[in-house]
C-alpha cells in the first residue's frame, strides 16, 4: 500500500513534469501487455536531455495528458498497432510541436496507413528500418504538415508516402532517400511500386534545396517514360542528385527544363566498380553510349540565365560522360565555376582532364577546376 502509494505520487509529479518540457525522447519498446485497455497505459524509457548523459525514467502517460509547451520530440519505436494509436494521441496532445524525429522498425503485421497531421511542424525526419525488404514496403505514410521546412525520409523499402501540398514558399529544405538502387536493379520491385517515388517526389516540388540518392534516382528512372508529366519545381535552387549505374542521366535533362531557377546541381556518380559486377553476374546489360543521356530539344532556362555552379564528382573516365559534361559546358551561359572530379578506383580511362578542358564554354569567366 505505502509502495502504492509513493508511486501514484510520483507518477502525479511526473506527468506535471514533463508536461511543461519542450523537449522529449521516447523510446518504445514491441512489449505490450494485453492486461491493459487502454493502449497509452504501459511503461516507456525515456532519455530526457536533463545535462546527464544516462538520465532514464519510466512513467505512465494519462489518456487526458497534454504538452503544451513541448516543441521537440524523439521517437524510436516499433511501428505496432498499440504505438500507431499512442502516437496519434501524442501529437494531438502537443499544439506547439515543431521539431519530430522518428526512427521506425517495422513488423509485418501492421499493415494501416499512418498519418502525420500536425499544422505546426516545422521539421520531420523520418528514418524507416527493416530486417528484410517486404517489412515495410506495404506500409503507407500520410504527411499533411503545410508550414513544414525541412523533411527527410530514409527508406530502403520502398513504403507508399503521401505528401500533401506544403504551403509556397515553406519547404526550405528536402532529402528523399526511398527505395535502395539495388533492388530496382536486381527486378525486386514492380514499376507500380516505384511510381511511389515519383508521387513523393511531386509532393516536395516547391523545396528549394532537394536532395535525391541514388537509390531515389534509379526508381524514379525506372517507373518513368518519357512520355509521362514530370513535376516542375518552380522553387529549386540546389539540386543534389544521384547517378545511378543502371538508369545514367536520364533524368538529367528533365529536371533542367523543369527548374528555371536552378542555380547549384550535384551529381554524383555511383562507384563503377558495383557497375562491372552487376554486369559480370548476367544482372545489368552493357550502357549504351550516351548511357542513358538525351539532351533537351531547346537550351533550358536554367542554363541560359541562372545556373551557376555545378560539381560533377566521381567520375569513371568513359567516353559516354563527356557528352553530358560537354553540353553543360557549352551551354552554361550564366556558370561561373565547375567543378569534376574522378572516381578514384576507376577501372576506364577512355577521357583525362585535357579532353575536358579543351570542350568549349558559352561562359568566357567561368573557371573550371579538374581533380582526382
Amino acid at each position: 500500500m505505502v509502495m502504492a502509494t509513493r508511486w501514484k505520487k510520483y507518477s502525479k509529479r511526473n506527468t506535471y513534469y514533463f508536461r511543461y518540457r519542450r523537449r522529449l525522447i521516447l523510446e518504445m519498446y514491441r512489449k505490450y501487455s494485453q492486461r491493459y485497455k487502454d493502449y497509452l497505459r504501459y511503461q516507456l524509457r525515456k532519455t530526457l536531455h536533463l545535462g546527464t548523459r544516462n538520465d532514464f525514467i519510466s512513467f505512465r502517460i494519462p489518456s487526458y495528458g497534454r504538452f503544451p509547451n513541448l516543441k521537440v520530440l524523439n521517437l524510436k519505436l516499433h511501428l505496432t498497432l498499440p504505438n500507431s494509436v499512442f502516437l496519434k494521441r501524442l501529437f494531438r496532445s502537443c499544439p506547439l510541436l515543431e521539431d519530430l524525429y522518428m526512427d521506425i522498425t517495422c513488423v509485418d503485421n501492421f499493415d494501416q496507413t499512418f498519418r502525420f497531421c500536425i499544422p505546426t511542424l516545422i521539421l520531420l525526419q523520418l528514418k524507416l528500418n527493416a530486417d528484410e525488404f517486404d517489412s515495410c514496403r506495404h506500409k503507407e505514410f500520410i504527411i499533411n504538415t503545410p508550414n513544414l521546412e525541412s523533411l527527410s525520409i530514409t527508406d530502403p523499402s520502398l513504403s507508399c508516402f503521401r505528401i500533401h501540398d506544403i504551403v509556397l514558399p515553406s519547404l526550405i529544405q528536402a532529402n528523399l532517400s526511398i527505395g535502395k538502387s539495388s533492388y530496382v536493379h536486381d527486378f525486386q520491385v514492380s514499376k507500380d511500386e516505384a511510381s511511389r517515388v515519383m508521387e513523393a517526389l511531386k509532393g516536395v516540388r516547391n523545396a528549394i534545396d532537394l536532395t535525391l540518392p541514388f537509390g531515389t534516382t534509379s526508381a524514379l528512372s525506372y517507373c518513368f517514360d518519357d512520355g509521362d508529366d514530370f513535376p516542375i519545381f518552380p522553387c529549386l535552387l540546389d539540386l543534389q542528385l544521384g547517378i545511378d549505374y543502371c538508369f545514367g542521366w536520364k533524368l538529367l535533362p528533365y529536371f533542367l527544363e523543369n527548374s528555371p531557377v536552378l542555380r547549384y546541381i550535384s551529381l554524383y556518380r555511383e562507384s563503377e566498380t558495383k557497375y562491372t559486377t552487376a554486369i559480370a553476374e548476367g544482372k545489368h546489360k552493357e550502357a549504351d553510349d550516351t548511357y542513358g543521356w538525351k539532351p533537351p530539344k531547346q537550351v533550358p532556362e536554367c542554363l541560359m540565365d541562372r545556373l551557376k555552379n555545378i560539381e560533377v564528382r566521381n567520375l569513371w573516365r568513359r567516353k559516354s560522360e563527356c557528352e553530358v559534361v560537354k553540353y553543360l559546358l557549352e551551354n552554361g551561359k550564366a556558370l561561373e565555376k565547375m567543378r569534376i572530379s574522378f572516381e578514384e578506383d576507376g577501372i576506364s580511362d577512355e577521357i583525362d582532364e585535357d579532353t575536358i578542358e579543351n570542350f568549349p564554354r558559352a561562359s568566357e569567366s567561368m573557371i573550371l577546376k579538374i581533380s582526382d
